[in-house]
Protein backbone atom coordinates (compact mmCIF):
# COMPACT_ATOMS: atom_id res chain seq x y z
CA UNK A 1 0.00 0.00 0.00
CA UNK A 2 3.10 2.31 1.16
CA UNK A 3 4.81 1.69 -2.31
CA UNK A 4 1.70 1.98 -4.27
CA UNK A 5 1.11 5.33 -2.59
CA UNK A 6 5.01 6.91 -3.12
CA UNK A 7 4.78 5.56 -6.75
CA UNK A 8 1.21 7.96 -6.91
CA UNK A 9 3.18 10.50 -5.39
CA UNK A 10 6.02 10.36 -7.89
CA UNK A 11 3.57 10.63 -11.02
CA UNK A 12 1.70 13.00 -9.41
CA UNK A 13 4.73 15.18 -8.89
CA UNK A 14 6.64 14.38 -12.17
CA UNK A 15 2.91 15.37 -13.72
CA UNK A 16 3.22 18.65 -11.84
CA UNK A 17 6.29 19.01 -13.10
CA UNK A 18 5.68 18.56 -16.99
CA UNK A 19 2.83 20.81 -16.83
CA UNK A 20 4.47 23.53 -15.66
CA UNK A 21 7.23 22.82 -18.78
CA UNK A 22 5.59 24.99 -21.56
CA UNK A 23 7.29 24.49 -24.75
CA UNK A 24 8.53 27.37 -26.61
CA UNK A 25 10.14 28.63 -29.66
CA UNK A 26 13.80 28.61 -28.91
CA UNK A 27 15.75 31.75 -28.71
CA UNK A 28 18.80 31.42 -26.98
CA UNK A 29 22.00 30.91 -28.48
CA UNK A 30 24.02 27.94 -27.03
CA UNK A 31 27.76 28.44 -25.84
CA UNK A 32 30.97 26.76 -27.68
CA UNK A 33 33.05 24.38 -24.54
CA UNK A 34 36.77 24.73 -24.48
CA UNK A 35 39.15 21.96 -25.07
CA UNK A 36 39.30 21.52 -21.10
CA UNK A 37 35.29 21.43 -20.65
CA UNK A 38 35.01 18.58 -23.79
CA UNK A 39 37.53 16.61 -22.05
CA UNK A 40 35.13 16.78 -19.07
CA UNK A 41 32.01 15.64 -21.16
CA UNK A 42 34.39 13.02 -23.07
CA UNK A 43 35.06 11.22 -18.96
CA UNK A 44 31.42 12.36 -18.33
CA UNK A 45 30.22 9.89 -21.34
CA UNK A 46 32.73 6.90 -20.34
CA UNK A 47 31.19 7.27 -16.88
CA UNK A 48 27.70 7.02 -18.36
CA UNK A 49 28.98 3.84 -20.77
CA UNK A 50 30.30 2.52 -17.40
CA UNK A 51 27.02 2.97 -15.92
CA UNK A 52 28.40 5.35 -13.38
CA UNK A 53 25.85 7.61 -13.94
CA UNK A 54 26.50 9.82 -10.64
CA UNK A 55 29.77 9.94 -11.23
CA UNK A 56 29.07 11.09 -15.33
CA UNK A 57 26.65 13.61 -13.46
CA UNK A 58 29.18 15.10 -11.61
CA UNK A 59 31.23 16.04 -14.57
CA UNK A 60 28.47 17.83 -16.74
CA UNK A 61 27.36 19.49 -13.81
CA UNK A 62 30.86 20.45 -13.21
CA UNK A 63 31.04 21.75 -16.89
CA UNK A 64 27.39 23.90 -16.64
CA UNK A 65 29.55 25.55 -13.73
CA UNK A 66 31.70 27.10 -15.63
CA UNK A 67 28.97 27.37 -19.19
CA UNK A 68 25.96 27.18 -18.06
CA UNK A 69 25.25 27.68 -21.91
CA UNK A 70 26.34 24.75 -23.33
CA UNK A 71 23.50 22.36 -25.02
CA UNK A 72 26.46 19.70 -25.29
CA UNK A 73 26.96 19.34 -21.67
CA UNK A 74 23.12 19.57 -20.85
CA UNK A 75 22.51 16.94 -23.35
CA UNK A 76 24.59 14.27 -22.13
CA UNK A 77 23.57 15.16 -18.42
CA UNK A 78 19.72 15.00 -19.32
CA UNK A 79 20.77 11.32 -20.41
CA UNK A 80 22.37 10.49 -17.70
CA UNK A 81 19.46 11.83 -15.53
CA UNK A 82 17.39 9.90 -17.53
CA UNK A 83 19.24 6.56 -17.81
CA UNK A 84 19.61 6.57 -13.78
CA UNK A 85 15.76 6.46 -13.44
CA UNK A 86 15.38 10.55 -11.96
CA UNK A 87 12.80 10.63 -14.15
CA UNK A 88 12.45 14.65 -13.23
CA UNK A 89 15.48 16.16 -13.21
CA UNK A 90 15.62 14.84 -16.62
CA UNK A 91 12.95 16.08 -17.79
CA UNK A 92 14.19 19.84 -15.98
CA UNK A 93 17.32 19.49 -18.30
CA UNK A 94 16.13 18.96 -21.19
CA UNK A 95 13.47 21.59 -20.84
CA UNK A 96 16.19 24.20 -20.04
CA UNK A 97 18.31 22.78 -22.87
CA UNK A 98 15.24 22.89 -25.25
CA UNK A 99 15.31 26.81 -24.93
CA UNK A 100 18.55 27.08 -27.15
CA UNK A 101 18.70 27.23 -30.90
CA UNK A 102 21.48 23.86 -31.46
CA UNK A 103 21.53 20.36 -33.17
CA UNK A 104 20.46 18.88 -29.71
CA UNK A 105 17.11 20.21 -30.30
CA UNK A 106 15.46 17.23 -31.14
CA UNK A 107 17.12 15.35 -28.58
CA UNK A 108 15.83 17.67 -25.92
CA UNK A 109 12.40 17.10 -26.73
CA UNK A 110 12.72 13.36 -27.35
CA UNK A 111 13.91 13.28 -23.03
CA UNK A 112 10.85 15.13 -22.58
CA UNK A 113 8.81 13.10 -24.58
CA UNK A 114 10.25 9.54 -23.33
CA UNK A 115 10.40 10.92 -19.63
CA UNK A 116 6.32 11.32 -19.59
CA UNK A 117 5.73 8.70 -21.94
CA UNK A 118 7.46 6.03 -19.24
CA UNK A 119 5.47 7.06 -16.45
CA UNK A 120 2.25 6.01 -18.27
CA UNK A 121 1.36 9.56 -19.71
CA UNK A 122 1.66 8.54 -23.65
CA UNK A 123 -1.01 11.42 -24.84
CA UNK A 124 1.14 13.78 -22.93
CA UNK A 125 4.68 12.76 -24.69
CA UNK A 126 2.51 13.13 -27.68
CA UNK A 127 1.55 16.79 -27.28
CA UNK A 128 5.94 17.71 -26.56
CA UNK A 129 6.06 16.34 -29.97
CA UNK A 130 2.97 18.03 -31.83
CA UNK A 131 3.71 21.31 -29.31
CA UNK A 132 7.20 21.20 -31.13
CA UNK A 133 6.32 20.57 -34.67
CA UNK A 134 3.94 23.05 -34.34
CA UNK A 135 6.57 25.54 -32.85
CA UNK A 136 9.54 24.76 -35.52
CA UNK A 137 7.44 23.96 -38.75
CA UNK A 138 7.46 27.27 -40.38
CA UNK A 139 10.89 27.97 -39.71
CA UNK A 140 13.13 27.41 -42.35
CA UNK A 141 15.94 27.77 -39.41
CA UNK A 142 14.47 24.80 -37.70
CA UNK A 143 13.59 22.41 -40.81
CA UNK A 144 16.76 19.98 -40.47
CA UNK A 145 15.38 19.11 -37.00
CA UNK A 146 11.81 18.06 -38.34
CA UNK A 147 12.32 14.65 -39.24
CA UNK A 148 13.95 13.87 -36.29
CA UNK A 149 10.58 14.90 -34.27
CA UNK A 150 8.20 13.51 -36.73
CA UNK A 151 10.14 9.99 -36.36
CA UNK A 152 10.08 10.10 -32.17
CA UNK A 153 6.44 10.72 -32.49
CA UNK A 154 6.31 7.68 -34.89
CA UNK A 155 7.97 5.67 -32.26
CA UNK A 156 5.85 6.54 -29.51
CA UNK A 157 2.59 5.47 -31.98
CA UNK A 158 4.35 2.41 -32.41
CA UNK A 159 4.65 1.74 -28.77
CA UNK A 160 1.15 2.24 -28.72
CA UNK A 161 0.52 -0.16 -31.50
CA UNK A 162 -1.17 2.89 -33.24
CA UNK A 163 0.13 2.03 -36.61
CA UNK A 164 -1.86 4.39 -38.83
CA UNK A 165 -0.44 7.28 -37.15
CA UNK A 166 2.85 5.83 -36.65
CA UNK A 167 2.98 5.37 -40.58
CA UNK A 168 1.72 9.36 -40.90
CA UNK A 169 4.80 10.22 -38.89
CA UNK A 170 7.30 8.48 -40.44
CA UNK A 171 6.18 9.14 -44.24
CA UNK A 172 6.78 12.87 -43.04
CA UNK A 173 9.97 11.98 -41.19
CA UNK A 174 11.13 10.50 -44.66
CA UNK A 175 10.18 13.70 -46.74
CA UNK A 176 11.77 15.83 -44.43
CA UNK A 177 14.96 13.58 -44.37
CA UNK A 178 15.66 10.90 -47.28
CA UNK A 179 19.04 10.43 -46.06
CA UNK A 180 17.78 9.57 -42.42
CA UNK A 181 18.13 5.86 -42.14
CA UNK A 182 16.01 5.14 -39.12
CA UNK A 183 12.74 5.66 -40.37
CA UNK A 184 12.92 3.87 -43.19
CA UNK A 185 13.72 0.94 -41.32
CA UNK A 186 11.20 1.58 -38.82
CA UNK A 187 8.25 2.21 -41.73
CA UNK A 188 9.49 -0.50 -43.25
CA UNK A 189 8.58 -2.57 -40.51
CA UNK A 190 5.54 -1.10 -39.80
CA UNK A 191 4.38 -1.42 -43.15
CA UNK A 192 5.46 -5.42 -43.39
CA UNK A 193 3.34 -5.81 -40.12
CA UNK A 194 0.09 -4.55 -41.80
CA UNK A 195 0.45 -6.31 -44.66
CA UNK A 196 1.63 -3.29 -46.80
CA UNK A 197 4.17 -5.64 -48.86
CA UNK A 198 4.99 -4.11 -51.13
CA UNK A 199 5.74 -0.45 -49.77
CA UNK A 200 7.79 -2.43 -46.73
CA UNK A 201 10.19 -3.81 -49.48
CA UNK A 202 10.70 -0.68 -50.87
CA UNK A 203 11.11 1.37 -47.60
CA UNK A 204 13.57 -1.96 -46.68
CA UNK A 205 15.76 -1.22 -49.94
CA UNK A 206 16.67 2.40 -48.78
CA UNK A 207 17.51 1.72 -45.52
CA UNK A 208 19.87 -1.23 -47.01
CA UNK A 209 21.54 1.56 -49.24
CA UNK A 210 22.11 3.18 -46.34
CA UNK A 211 23.20 1.56 -43.42
CA UNK A 212 24.76 -1.91 -45.54
CA UNK A 213 25.78 -3.91 -42.20
CA UNK A 214 23.91 -3.88 -39.21
CA UNK A 215 20.92 -5.63 -37.20
CA UNK A 216 18.60 -3.61 -38.88
CA UNK A 217 20.02 -3.92 -42.59
CA UNK A 218 19.66 -7.80 -41.79
CA UNK A 219 16.24 -7.55 -40.81
CA UNK A 220 15.51 -5.12 -43.96
CA UNK A 221 16.51 -7.84 -46.35
CA UNK A 222 14.83 -10.44 -44.94
CA UNK A 223 11.74 -8.51 -45.92
CA UNK A 224 12.94 -7.96 -49.40
CA UNK A 225 14.27 -11.52 -49.96
CA UNK A 226 10.52 -12.73 -48.59
CA UNK A 227 8.86 -10.51 -50.76
CA UNK A 228 11.23 -11.89 -53.92
CA UNK A 229 11.15 -16.15 -52.41
CA UNK A 230 10.43 -18.13 -55.03
CA UNK A 231 6.40 -19.11 -55.87
CA UNK A 232 5.65 -22.81 -54.52
CA UNK A 233 5.65 -25.43 -56.87
CA UNK A 234 3.71 -28.86 -56.68
CA UNK A 235 6.12 -31.66 -56.19
CA UNK A 236 3.88 -33.90 -58.02
CA UNK A 237 2.12 -31.55 -61.19
CA UNK A 238 5.02 -29.05 -61.28
CA UNK A 239 2.21 -26.38 -60.99
CA UNK A 240 3.13 -22.84 -59.31
CA UNK A 241 1.18 -21.45 -56.67
CA UNK A 242 0.62 -18.14 -56.10
CA UNK A 243 -0.85 -16.77 -52.86
CA UNK A 244 -2.78 -13.43 -53.32
CA UNK A 245 -4.18 -11.39 -50.22
CA UNK A 246 -7.49 -9.40 -51.16
CA UNK A 247 -7.43 -8.26 -47.22
CA UNK A 248 -3.88 -6.31 -48.23
CA UNK A 249 -5.00 -2.37 -47.77
CA UNK A 250 -4.87 0.16 -51.29
CA UNK A 251 -4.64 3.34 -49.22
CA UNK A 252 -1.17 3.41 -50.39
CA UNK A 253 -1.67 2.27 -54.07
CA UNK A 254 -3.01 -0.91 -55.35
CA UNK A 255 -0.11 -3.25 -55.53
CA UNK A 256 -2.45 -6.15 -56.54
CA UNK A 257 -0.76 -7.00 -59.45
CA UNK A 258 2.70 -7.39 -57.70
CA UNK A 259 1.00 -10.01 -55.87
CA UNK A 260 0.72 -12.01 -59.17
CA UNK A 261 4.21 -11.68 -60.57
CA UNK A 262 6.85 -10.79 -57.45
CA UNK A 263 7.06 -15.24 -56.73
CA UNK A 264 7.78 -15.78 -60.67
CA UNK A 265 10.58 -13.22 -60.95
CA UNK A 266 12.94 -15.84 -59.16
CA UNK A 267 11.02 -19.05 -60.36
CA UNK A 268 10.19 -18.62 -64.00
CA UNK A 269 13.16 -19.23 -66.29
CA UNK A 270 14.12 -18.71 -70.23
CA UNK A 271 16.27 -21.13 -72.27
CA UNK A 272 19.03 -18.23 -71.93
CA UNK A 273 18.96 -18.16 -68.20
CA UNK A 274 19.92 -21.88 -67.57
CA UNK A 275 23.14 -20.91 -66.71
CA UNK A 276 22.69 -18.70 -64.24
CA UNK A 277 23.64 -18.48 -60.77
CA UNK A 278 20.47 -18.11 -58.18
CA UNK A 279 22.22 -15.02 -57.46
CA UNK A 280 22.08 -13.87 -61.43
CA UNK A 281 18.34 -14.82 -61.41
CA UNK A 282 17.84 -12.74 -58.17
CA UNK A 283 19.77 -9.92 -59.21
CA UNK A 284 17.88 -9.51 -62.55
CA UNK A 285 14.79 -10.47 -60.64
CA UNK A 286 15.55 -6.86 -58.31
CA UNK A 287 16.26 -5.09 -61.50
CA UNK A 288 13.08 -6.39 -63.49
CA UNK A 289 10.68 -5.62 -59.82
CA UNK A 290 12.17 -1.77 -59.92
CA UNK A 291 11.43 -1.09 -63.94
CA UNK A 292 7.70 -2.72 -63.33
CA UNK A 293 7.78 0.08 -60.76
CA UNK A 294 9.10 2.72 -62.68
CA UNK A 295 6.66 2.37 -65.34
CA UNK A 296 3.47 2.45 -62.90
CA UNK A 297 1.92 5.87 -63.65
CA UNK A 298 -0.74 4.71 -60.47
CA UNK A 299 1.67 5.45 -58.36
CA UNK A 300 2.94 8.61 -59.16
CA UNK A 301 0.77 10.20 -56.96
CA UNK A 302 1.66 8.09 -53.71
CA UNK A 303 3.76 8.23 -51.12
CA UNK A 304 5.97 5.52 -52.39
CA UNK A 305 5.73 6.59 -55.86
CA UNK A 306 6.89 10.27 -54.88
CA UNK A 307 10.21 9.07 -52.76
CA UNK A 308 10.89 5.17 -53.06
CA UNK A 309 10.52 4.82 -56.85
CA UNK A 310 12.42 7.79 -58.07
CA UNK A 311 15.62 6.30 -55.87
CA UNK A 312 15.47 3.03 -57.30
CA UNK A 313 14.83 4.33 -60.67
CA UNK A 314 17.60 6.43 -60.52
CA UNK A 315 19.77 3.11 -58.76
CA UNK A 316 19.21 1.44 -61.73
CA UNK A 317 19.66 4.00 -64.16
CA UNK A 318 23.13 4.32 -62.47
CA UNK A 319 24.04 0.47 -63.02
CA UNK A 320 24.00 0.05 -58.83
CA UNK A 321 20.99 -2.61 -58.83
CA UNK A 322 23.58 -5.73 -59.04
CA UNK A 323 25.97 -4.38 -56.14
CA UNK A 324 22.47 -3.98 -54.48
CA UNK A 325 21.23 -7.63 -55.07
CA UNK A 326 24.22 -9.24 -53.94
CA UNK A 327 24.38 -6.85 -50.52
CA UNK A 328 20.67 -7.82 -49.61
CA UNK A 329 21.85 -11.91 -50.24
CA UNK A 330 24.92 -11.34 -48.38
CA UNK A 331 22.64 -9.90 -45.47
CA UNK A 332 21.27 -13.80 -45.24
CA UNK A 333 24.56 -15.42 -45.14
CA UNK A 334 25.29 -15.85 -49.17
CA UNK A 335 28.60 -17.02 -49.02
CA UNK A 336 28.56 -16.42 -53.27
CA UNK A 337 27.43 -13.17 -52.79
CA UNK A 338 30.14 -12.06 -50.11
CA UNK A 339 32.55 -13.48 -52.50
CA UNK A 340 31.17 -11.55 -55.62
CA UNK A 341 31.10 -8.28 -53.13
CA UNK A 342 35.01 -9.17 -52.48
CA UNK A 343 35.94 -8.71 -56.06
CA UNK A 344 33.39 -6.38 -56.79
CA UNK A 345 34.49 -4.02 -54.09
CA UNK A 346 34.54 -0.65 -56.43
CA UNK A 347 30.98 -1.02 -57.14
CA UNK A 348 29.95 -1.31 -53.96
CA UNK A 349 31.89 1.46 -52.46
CA UNK A 350 30.34 3.62 -55.88
CA UNK A 351 26.84 2.05 -54.64
CA UNK A 352 27.39 3.31 -51.03
CA UNK A 353 28.38 6.68 -51.83
CA UNK A 354 25.64 7.58 -54.81
CA UNK A 355 22.86 6.37 -51.77
CA UNK A 356 24.22 8.33 -49.39
CA UNK A 357 24.22 11.47 -51.03
CA UNK A 358 21.25 10.57 -53.29
CA UNK A 359 18.78 13.98 -53.05
CA UNK A 360 15.00 13.14 -54.64
CA UNK A 361 14.41 15.30 -57.59
CA UNK A 362 12.49 18.31 -57.48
Amino acid sequence: MKKTLLSGFIIGLFCIAASAQKIAKPTLTPKPVTEAQMLLIRQGVAFHDSKKFDEAIAKYEQVLAENPDSTQALHELSMSLYTKGDRVKAMETAYRGSKYKSEELPLFYQTMASSIDDVGKPDEAVKIYRDAIRLLKDDKEFLPYLSSLHYNLGVTFVRQNKHNEARSELKRAVEYNFKYASPHFLLAIVYNGTKYKVPAMLAAARLISLEINSQRTKQSAAILLNGLKPAEKNAKTGNTTIFLDFDAPKDEGDFGMYDLFLGTLTTIRKDEDKNKSDNEIFAEAIDTFIALLSGDNKLKSTFTGKNYVPFLTDMKRQGHTKAFAFLVLYQNGNTEALKWLTENKPKLVALVNWAKTYELPK
